[in-house]
């Protein structure tokens, strides 16, 4: 069990359950804000309705969020829409119960913990900071209101109480422990022979009756995979910058305007006496620089000083001369004490990392106002960014309006922004190119709402400054590719399914042969096998098959001088006869000892007991699905 769920927790199933965990919390609460009067409903739960609007608007997000986290893995022909929708319902209708539950329970959250909670999410932060314009912008994008976001947010954390409170009750004994932790560290001394797949391969020709009765059996494997065409519409900065041609005087006005951003780089021109502290003694270093400083002010010369005392091997030489520096260069307070000298003043110590250092500053030059041929580049640049943002804040929040107020077409979008639409070649659920390539743009394209209403899609917000609308103007269904167009790799499918049969029964002659009594040695490299030694193994030691861990861990204790064996059949068809020589249980750590095991048994028990009470809940709740729904778990 322990082995199964670390393997599933490796590959694309566990995307999956991390999402269905947060979906809870990320719908909660739209039936109450939204006003869902008279629409249709997809659950009731204790009389609390769960539309279907809600339904298919938790559906599609779901998809998205799923795509994006598999990335390449995401494979559109291996989601079963109607299992996902079933998920999202069932998530749906957790939620609703956690809430009433929470409710009856009297669990609140402050304005201030929600207002808290808001300002943590990265996504409205700019440098680590709550940003309201990024935050106002994404609930705008999004089509929420701060309100409804708001309440949103209170409802997460009043459940996240509930949870806690619940599984902080959850604990677990010594004995538990000391048989978690000889379970879970556990060694065993393992050998296996491995019969490989592609050994057993042949060349034989493969009989086009075989070809066509398994072609006939397996036509949903061969489909074409479902299409669209797009009209789309997109609006970014980077697009509207491109379009901005100031003239030189409307640059020369925001030149003044933005003076400071575009003034010529200031640079310093000092010389140091440096005295390094060595071996610790820190204050042996600070009472000599400060009788070197004392001779200065009286009226040494510093250049000589710095020649015959200064500890910068660098620019001792040049009287402690630095040349010009800019900004950044020198270690900071340096440059912070540098920069508030006048020319020709000398500073007091000044304490770095280095040492203790005297400044002298020489002279300064830079700083001053740019003229615009100096600078016309980076103004042109930053007007246009400006100008850019404006115009897309402006047309963004009337492409918004103007998508849900004509929902059947893009002309009114087109005419009244004077943008225009594109069109895109044949995508499939998989992804298009470009801006096309977001798996919200497939999301979208292949909802219910936009594929089969035939309505414009939501705005979609492909980065803070880049949006885009689109209908479906054409569709293709999947059909089934001709015969001749998948007979080849047919052919190599049924050799393969013939090679795992052969390699199987290889492997199992094999292993009735070392349970009469042959030795391993002796066996290896029969029947091209291959004999694998990984030696004592943990559990959840990588670098061996998992089918082969799996069933290592799964056989009995081997007896005195007979070691135990079975056989596994690996994902790639690959056959393994197992040995596992003899059995280590493992043990705690005598330094660490029992406690932070027991808080990591008890946090594991304490999620199965929270799981446990919701499923108490829905059995004591009154919950009423939909016929034409999946019914949820």
């Amino acid at each position: 069990m322990l082995q199964t769920i670390r393997e599933r927790a490796q590959g694309w199933i566990a995307w999956v359950i991390v999402i269905l965990i947060t979906i809870p919390f990320a719908l909660w609460g739209i039936q109450e804000y939204m006003g869902i009067g008279g629409e249709a409903v997809a659950a009731k739960v204790n009389g609390a309705n769960i539309s279907e609007r809600e339904l298919d608007a938790g559906f599609q997000r779901f998809r998205t969020q799923l795509r994006e986290q598999l990335g390449a893995s995401y494979k559109a022909g291996l989601i079963d829409d109607k299992l996902l929708k079933g998920q999202v319902l069932n998530s749906m209708v957790r939620s609703e119960l956690l809430i009433q539950t929470a409710r009856d329970q009297n669990m609140q959250a402050s304005d201030a913990m929600v207002q808290q909670a808001i300002a943590s999410i990265p996504a409205f932060q700019k440098a680590g900071k709550f940003d309201y314009p990024s935050y106002e912008q994404g609930l705008r994008l999004q089509g929420l209101t701060p309100d409804l976001f708001f309440q949103r947010m209170r409802g997460n954390l009043v459940v996240e109480q509930l949870s806690q409170s619940i599984k902080e009750t959850e604990f677990s004994t010594r004995s538990e422990v000391e048989t978690y932790v000889r379970l879970k560290n556990q060694k065993r001394d393992l050998s296996y022979l491995l019969f490989p797949v592609e050994a057993g391969i042949s060349a034989d020709k493969v009989e086009e009756a075989a070809v066509k009765a398994y072609y006939e059996d397996h036509k949903d494997a061969y489909m074409t995979p479902e299409r669209v065409k797009l009209e789309y519409i997109e609006l970014s900065v980077e697009d509207l910058a491109k379009e901005v041609k100031p003239d030189d005087k409307t640059l020369a006005a925001y030149l003044e305007g933005h003076a400071d951003d575009f003034r010529l780089p200031e640079e310093l021109h000092a010389r140091h006496i440096l005295v390094m502290v060595k071996d610790g003694k820190g204050e042996e270093a600070r009472e000599k620089a400060a009788k070197l400083l004392a001779r200065l002010k009286g009226g040494e010369d510093f250049a000589q000083i710095a020649k015959t005392e200064s500890q910068d091997p660098g620019s001792a030489e040049k009287g402690g001369d630095l040349g010009f520096f800019g900004a950044g260069v020198m270690e900071p307070s340096f440059e912070k004490a540098t920069a508030a000298l006048q020319p020709g003043e000398t500073s007091e110590l000044v304490e770095t990392p280095f040492g203790f250092h005297i400044i002298q500053l020489m002279e300064k030059r830079g700083g001053g106002k740019a003229d615009l041929s100096a600078v016309r580049d980076r103004v042109v640049a930053a007007h246009a960014k400006e100008e850019a943002q404006r115009i897309f804040y402006e047309k963004a929040e009337r492409l918004t309006d103007l998508a849900y107020e004509t929902p059947t077409s893009l002309e009114p979008i087109i005419k009244g922004l004077g943008l225009t639409p594109k069109l895109s070649d044949w995508i499939s659920r998989d992804g298009g190119e470009g801006s096309l390539k977001s798996p919200k743009v497939t999301a979208a394209a292949f909802s219910e709402e936009v594929l089969t209403q035939g309505n414009n899609s939501e705005a979609i917000e492909l980065g803070q400054e880049h949006i885009l609308v689109l209908r479906v103007v054409d569709h293709e269904s999947p059909a089934p590719k001709p015969l001749e167009a998948v007979s080849k790799e047919i052919e190599g499918t049924l050799r393969r399914e013939r090679a795992v049969k052969l390699v199987a029964e290889k492997g199992q002659k094999t292993f009735e042969r070392l349970k009469s009594g042959e030795g391993l040695e002796g066996l290896a490299g029969q029947d091209g096998s291959k004999l694998e030694k990984p030696g004592m193994l943990v559990r959840f030691a990588q670098g061996t098959p998992p089918a082969v861990m799996r069933e290592a861990f799964r056989l009995p204790r081997p007896e005195q001088g007979k070691p135990s064996l079975g056989t596994a059949k690996l994902e790639n068809g690959d056959f393994a006869v197992i040995i596992v020589g003899s059995v280590q249980d493992g043990a705690l750590d005598p330094k660490t000892g029992a406690d932070p095991v027991k808080a990591e048994l008890s946090g594991g028990l304490g999620e199965r007991y929270f799981e446990n009470y919701v499923s108490a809940l829905k059995e004591r709740a009154k919950i009423a699905i939909t016929p034409s729904n999946p019914k949820p778990e």
